[in-house]
Order: C-alpha cells, then structure tokens, then sequence
C-alpha cells in the first residue's frame, strides 16, 4: 500500500512523513530522536487505521519492518502479533518470520533480553533470521559464547548476509572463540 507524504506542523517546524522515515521540510533533516517519537505519537491514530486495512501476512510483515526501523516499536509489535497467526496454511512459516522480525523490534528499541527470550523457544529452529536476531542481541549483552553457538547454527542453514555480521561482531569482540 502506497503511503503520500503528509506534512506535519511541530514546534514551529514542518516535518514530513515519506510513509517510512521523517524529514524536515527544506532542509530534508532527519530530526532527532526525540522529535521523532514525538511525531510519530502524532500520527499514530492514522497509522492504526491504515493499519486495520491490511489483511496479509506479508503486508504486516513489511508494515512492522517499515514501523521498526522508523523508531514506532509499539506499531511494530502489533502488527507482528496480528501477523504471527494470519495465514493458517501457512502457520509455521509466518508465524516464525514474524518472531525474527519481533526480535529486531525489541533490539532496535534498547532490550537485547528480551530479543532472546521471544525466541527461546526456537532455539532449533530451521529459520536462520530467527537464529540471527537473538545472535545479535546476545552479543549486545555479552554472551559471546551463546552468540557464536547460535550463529553457527544459523549459518549451517543457511549463509546470509546478516550472520556474517554478528560472526564479525564476536570475532572483534573475542578472537580467542575462532582460535
């Protein structure tokens, strides 16, 4: 679904809204952090409705990553609890892309801990993002150990791009683990 830009007037200021990220207009800032969160609760109310009109799985997906990655965490998590279940010949699947992407969610907004618990669970999972999320968040909290473990599960799966990364991340951290 195709978003138009909206303009939103804010401390004297006008920002605007691409469907993905802000900006100041004319100057095409990104504003800080904290003007950010402030207009997103701006929007939110339109945000919800525009949201109750998707129906697919792969929709909400891209909508909850889109939502991450724009600091609106709380959007991110219901739209993935409504994906998590959407397609039921399609459960485990979805169910498990929607779990990876939850785990981002909660890295991205500061809670490396609970990044691994939601994902506990699948620890054997044959879903190489949903091994990599929590590899990352364990190096976020040190664990350097548990990370390579995880990753190398992950990457006997299969090699993504996104392993590789956090394999790096460990060996800068603790090169003693690949001696």
């Amino acid at each position: 679904m195709k978003q138009e830009e909206r303009r939103i007037p804010y401390q004297g200021k006008d920002y605007i809204w691409t469907g993905a990220e802000w900006y100041e207009a004319g100057a095409h800032l990104t504003p800080p952090a904290g003007i950010i969160h402030d207009l997103n609760a701006l929007i939110e109310d339109d945000q919800s409705t525009e949201d109750s009109l998707l129906n697919r799985a792969p929709q909400l997906l891209a909508a909850a990553c889109q939502a991450r990655d724009a600091g609106q965490y709380r959007r991110a998590e219901e739209l993935l609890r409504r994906a998590q279940f959407m397609e039921p010949g399609n459960l485990a699947a979805g169910h498990l892309a929607a779990l990876a992407v939850l785990s981002s969610v909660y890295r991205a907004s500061g809670h490396p801990a609970q990044a691994v618990v939601a994902t506990d669970a699948y620890r054997d999972a044959n879903h190489p993002a949903l091994l990599t999320t929590p590899a990352a968040a364990l190096c976020d909290l040190g664990r350097w150990e548990e990370a390579k473990r995880t990753v190398g599960h992950s990457l006997r799966i299969q090699e993504i791009d996104e392993a590789f990364s956090v394999v790096r991340r460990i060996k800068a951290a603790r090169p003693d683990l690949y001696d």
